[in-house]
């Protein structure tokens, strides 16, 4: 299997630092979520429209959006969002 590493967006990271604050459940199924991912990148739903190359994965009523970088072996993590403003167009 290959490994990739990962990094998480500065965007992505200030909403995690608040979250640690805010709401601990959370943030640990977010962690928990990342790690995952970085032992399989392909577990999320490719999404599409304006976030077309990117996946994402439902954590609770939020969702976890992130772009793999097959040429580096790098998982980005981008985004955290509730479900309907994730989704809003």
């Amino acid at each position: 299997m290959i490994s990739y590493s990962y990094e998480i967006g500065e965007k992505l990271n200030e909403k995690l630092k608040k979250l640690a604050r805010k709401n601990k459940n959370l943030y640990d199924s977010v962690q928990k979520q990342i790690i995952k991912i970085a032992s399989n990148p392909q577990l999320g739903k490719p999404l599409r429209y304006n976030l077309k190359g990117k996946l994402r994965v439902h954590i609770g009523h939020f969702v976890l959006v992130y772009e793999i970088n097959e040429n580096e072996l790098k998982i980005i993590f981008t985004e955290l969002e509730h479900h309907d403003k994730a989704y809003a167009r």
